[in-house]
């Protein structure tokens, strides 16, 4: 009992270090922790009741147009600090962050199918034929839509395994502290987590594309897509934190020469 006493302490305490470091509240982070939690338990429940299940994972309805949003966001912040990050003299990491706000306006693009079941183009006939789905996406034609799951796993696991691997590091990489804007907060382990087991019960245990269990793969992609949402969103946050905290102390001494 009090070696388990004491490494809870020490996870604590981990746990509130990393919230310090994003400049957040132990609250805060504990709320980004449960959020993903809160959804995961909340769309299983539905399944009691199956026709609220089937809408909610419906095309074009709540979950699809939640993880649209998540990846707008993520997006939008991902450019933001591809901008921004050059003026710091973090050119390369400037370049990683521009290549994943890509990647993630192109998946934010295909989760609408680029708008069509919006305004109702139909699809090229040369499309239909090898589109899972009968739409104008990439992410459904056979032969890149089997590789969609080992992208998500493995996307999935970098972002819970990462921050673990850093709590455990961190103090023997003092001069890496750029590495961080690599490295998403604890407190998003398990948006990231409940993505990764997912995937990998489905590859281990439960390979069957049965209806309620598949399909429960959107709900996880929301978690997954929210949990970069809000690291990019925090990373931004800092960012500006940190701009204000240099300009203060210029502002005062500019005002007293």
């Amino acid at each position: 009992m009090p070696a388990i006493h004491r490494w809870r302490t020490k996870a604590v305490l981990v746990f509130a270090r990393d919230a310090r470091d994003w400049r957040i509240t132990r609250r805060q982070a504990l709320m980004l922790a449960l959020l993903p939690v809160g959804i995961a338990m909340a769309a299983a429940a539905t399944v009691l009741y199956p026709p609220l299940y089937i809408w909610l994972l419906a095309e074009d309805s709540l979950v699809e147009w939640l993880q649209f949003l998540s990846l707008l966001g993520a997006a939008i912040f991902l450019t933001f600090l591809a901008v921004r990050l050059p003026a710091s003299g973090q050119k390369g990491m400037a370049l990683v962050y521009g290549l994943v706000g890509a990647g993630a306006w192109f998946l934010a693009g295909e989760e609408i199918s680029w708008g069509q079941r919006i305004f109702g183009w139909q699809t090229p006939e040369s499309m239909e034929q090898i589109n899972g789905q009968g739409e104008t996406t990439l992410h459904n034609i056979r032969g890149v839509q089997e590789l969609v799951p080992a992208a998500m796993l493995l996307a999935s696991l970098y972002g819970a395994r990462a921050p673990l691997v850093w709590a455990a590091v961190r103090a023997r990489w003092k001069k890496a502290a750029s590495l961080q804007l690599l490295i998403p907060p604890l407190g998003l382990v398990p948006a990231f987590g409940l993505a990764a087991a997912y995937r990998l019960f489905r590859l281990l245990v439960w390979p069957a594309a049965d209806y309620g269990i598949s399909e429960y793969s959107e709900v996880m992609e929301l978690c997954l897509y929210l949990g970069l949402a809000l690291f990019c969103w925090l990373n931004v946050r800092r960012l500006f934190q940190h701009r204000a905290s240099v300009a203060g102390p210029r502002h005062r001494l500019a005002s007293t020469a």
